[in-house]
């Protein structure tokens, strides 16, 4: 597995730091990236709770209410064409 770094700057860093370290440049990032982590809160998912408030703020914000009328799979469709793509039916 491979990963590029196209930014100059950050290839001589990962280098730097692995001649620092005496370590293959991968062992340098591992090592750097373990440490990152360790460090770095985990990322924490919404609670159902949360996304129903987010959504109510959104509706507020459009000025919507539910209920919404039901809408049919033509409706759907036409509203969500793409236009140029076929449907294979």
């Amino acid at each position: 597995m491979a990963i590029l770094i196209k930014n100059p700057e950050v290839e001589r860093k990962a280098r730097e730091l692995a001649l620092r370290h005496g370590q293959s440049i991968t062992a340098a990032l591992d090592d750097a990236l373990n440490r990152a982590l360790a460090e770095a809160p985990p990322r924490r998912r919404p609670t159902a709770q949360e996304i129903e408030a987010a959504t109510q703020r959104m509706w507020d914000k459009a000025g919507v209410r539910p209920p919404f009328p039901p809408v049919t799979k033509e409706e759907w469709d036409e509203i969500n064409e793409i236009p140029g793509l076929e449907d294979d039916d």
